[in-house]
């Protein structure tokens, strides 16, 4: 198969370029935050290419096919949050740390830099999960492998890129897949048939997606783009603020317009294909269904892009900032192993995620929920200057993301207001502990 070809040729080129960057790397600066020498074209690239994984380009379309027009806030919300972020970037400037719990630690001291490490650590596996699924329901349709067999091969790929190259490799592909993100998505919404005969107003709130629905959507998404991981790990890579500012403000004017396209692609899906059951993707069955040949195969490898991208971030992110327990700072050649080896480690965990759970966004949302209910309002309040008892700190922490995570296992109508819940807790213990 032709198909089969590309694929392995695909995986090649990844490896070669992560082996490439693997023989740049002189220290840890080079490792984990690409020397702080990334552009407005790399910090861009790389902000754009790791919000656009599988759970927003893949879960877009599948929430929109439904929940109507409301899928649209996926990304709203991500633009949003991103908007928030822009009055903080200053405060950033002094900070010489590599990632958020530094940052926590900053603030809070030593102990809650090590919990907050775990926490996200342990959740950010869910979210490398949804990638590798994302990976593994598209090398299906585009080659002979089974669901088992995608899984592996594409978790086994992304283990391998990342321990190779670290942040000098992401940040260096980043800007070129996703040339390959944008050019699929837009030609696949471009050739899309028109089947509407009537004009219907979109409701972007509706007996679907309610209210309470778009402020959890805030909390626990928004949230992680202001107060995130993955984001922070771009931001520390830029030259200076002047440079993460510019990165930001066009990954949000790009964001608006793509939020429209998925939409749209996700209410053709349903119109055209109204039975398809919970296991299917929307845009993957329209694109082996609808779209030319050429151009659903430029959109495979576009959201195979995609994933990649954003799961190299996280992985590198999670493995990371759990090295940092046990070393206390990344600047030596010795986290730099370490942080290798729980690569390994944290992949092989996703990958059994993977194979465990098959819905790409309950896993995304799971993980994001827990990190946003213990460790948003604490490290939003930190940056704008606010500081609290140690005690109070970790016992919000465990008490939000207690809650929060009790919250997405019990489902159910009341799981919105347990979400709620886990924020006004940690925000209520946080006051009780604030420092004079």
């Amino acid at each position: 198969m032709v198909e089969n070809l590309f694929l392995n040729l695909y995986f090649l080129g990844i490896l070669a370029i992560g082996y490439n960057s693997f023989k740049k790397i002189k220290d840890s600066s080079h490792f984990f935050i690409a020397n702080k020498e990334a552009g407005v074209f790399q910090v861009t690239g790389s902000l754009l290419a790791t919000v656009l994984g599988s759970s927003a380009i893949l879960g877009n379309v599948a929430a929109t096919y439904s929940i109507g027009w409301a899928g649209i806030w996926l990304l709203f919300c991500a633009a949003f949050g991103l908007f928030a972020l822009l009055p903080l970037l200053k405060k950033f400037e002094k900070f010489k740390g590599y990632n958020l719990p530094e940052l926590l630690g900053s603030f809070y001291g030593d102990e809650v830099r090590i919990l907050s490490s775990f926490i996200i650590s342990i959740a950010w596996i869910g979210i490398v999960a949804a990638q590798i699924m994302g990976a593994a329901q598209i090398m299906e349709i585009i080659s002979n492998f089974s669901y088992f067999q995608s899984v592996i091969i594409s978790g086994v790929v992304f283990i391998i890129y990342t321990i190779l190259g670290g942040q000098l490799s992401i940040i260096k592909t980043d800007c070129f897949q996703l040339i390959f993100i944008l050019l699929g998505i837009v030609l696949c919404f471009l050739f899309l048939p028109n089947i509407e005969t009537t004009y219907v107003v979109p409701q972007v709130i509706n007996e679907k997606f309610s209210y309470i629905d778009l402020l959890i959507l805030v909390l626990t998404y928004s949230s992680t783009f202001l107060v995130g991981p993955d984001i922070y790990s771009r931001i520390f890579c830029a030259k200076d603020s002047t440079v993460a500012k510019k990165s930001i403000i066009i990954s949000i004017i790009i964001l608006i317009p793509l939020a429209f396209i998925l939409t749209k692609i996700g209410i053709f899906a349903a119109g055209a294909y109204p039975n398809l059951t919970n296991g299917q993707s929307p845009l993957l069955h329209v694109a082996a269904n609808t779209l030319p040949k050429p151009i659903s195969l430029l959109l495979y490898f576009g959201l195979l892009s995609a994933i990649i991208s954003t799961a190299d971030t996280c992985l590198l992110t999670g493995s990371s900032i759990f090295t940092e327990i046990f070393t206390k700072n990344l600047k030596n050649i010795r986290s730099i192993k370490l942080t290798r080896v729980f690569i390994g480690v944290f992949g092989l965990f996703s990958i059994l995620v993977a194979l465990k759970l098959k819905f790409i966004l309950s896993s995304l949302l799971l993980a994001l929920s827990v990190y946003s209910g213990a460790l948003i309002i604490p490290c939003f309040a930190g940056i704008l200057g606010y500081r609290f008892k140690k005690f109070y700190v970790l016992s919000a922490i465990i008490m939000g993301g207690a809650i929060a995570l009790f919250g997405k296992i019990y489902g159910g109508n009341h799981s919105n207001y347990i979400l709620i819940l886990a924020f006004c807790i940690n925000a209520i213990i946080l006051t009780i502990g604030r420092k004079k």
